[in-house]
């Protein structure tokens, strides 16, 4: 079984608002990447037998997913899709919000984005979230990595922060989305200390060196059964995030330098990651 543990399914015309388009721009991704339909979606996902879907809810940053949009798309597609919701602090109504995707909507877990959402991750309203969560068997989808949002600070995405939440809520099933790139060194050793936090290494396999390097670390580390495979669609799609992975030693072919077990590679591709954050369907 394949599963991939990390797409995302926006409407660029109503939920990126003018700010992301901005920083899209701003940083060089063409805006066309996010401005995907429907149809696009299952095409760049039809390679994974099982796929968590989510979008992003931060209007500190611009972007403004709709859950029941999302929810709608998964209630027909349940034999593949999972549906992840997406909750921002900065609502005053967060919790119903939460409480809302979780008893009527159905989700399985939750997205949230510090460094999207204009929050700390230790900030009192997060720990409500994380309390929420731990105590109904929600799994956490968190972004701990740089993104290409501007306007808060890149403190909030470092991922030894999430040690201390681990710390705090010992049964809380924490996903960290990229391997916590660049903070790779820092995501690797908490999963590795921490039972329930796993990281995910989607959007990497096109920085080849960087994600070379990662992978070596996870052998190290002896932590490369904490590490879920996921694709981060729009940005890749499932199939050339697969063969991304599989092709990581061509970065180092002609050296000395050591090869990535291709063993660990196909356990990642394969990994019921569904079952480890207990995720029942």
């Amino acid at each position: 079984m394949i599963v991939d543990i990390h797409t995302h399914l926006v409407d660029y015309d109503t939920e990126l608002g003018q700010q992301v388009k901005d920083d899209l721009t701003r940083c060089g991704i063409p805006r066309n990447v996010w401005k995907f339909t429907q149809k696009d979606y299952l095409k760049g996902t039809e390679k994974a037998d099982r796929a968590v879907v989510f979008g992003i809810k931060g209007r500190a940053t611009g972007w403004h997913c709709q859950n029941e949009r999302i929810a709608e798309f998964v209630e027909s597609r349940k034999q593949k899709y999972v549906f992840f919701a997406s909750v921002d602090p900065l609502d005053q109504q967060v919790l119903d919000e939460l409480k809302y995707c979780h008893r009527e909507l159905g989700c399985k877990g939750i997205k949230l984005g510090p460094v999207y959402q204009g929050k700390h991750p230790h900030d009192p309203v997060y720990y409500k979230i994380y309390e929420y969560c731990e105590n109904n068997q929600l799994p956490i989808m968190i972004h701990m990595a740089t993104t290409f949002s501007g306007g808060v600070p890149l403190e909030y995405a470092r991922p030894v922060h999430m040690d201390q939440v681990s710390c705090d809520f010992p049964d809380l099933k924490i996903v960290l989305a990229h391997l916590g790139h660049p903070w790779i060194e820092e995501t690797l050793a908490i999963i590795r200390k921490q039972k329930n936090v796993f990281a995910d290494l989607s959007a990497l396999y096109y920085r080849p060196w960087q994600f070379y390097n990662a992978m070596i670390l996870a052998v190290e580390y002896g932590c490369g059964g904490k590490i879920l495979f996921g694709s981060d669609f729009p940005a890749t799609t499932t199939e050339s995030s697969i063969n991304g992975l599989r092709s990581v030693n061509k970065v180092v072919e002609g050296t000395a330098l050591p090869k990535v077990p291709m063993k660990m590679i196909e356990e990642i591709i394969h990994r019921d990651s569904l079952s480890l954050l207990g995720i029942k369907l």
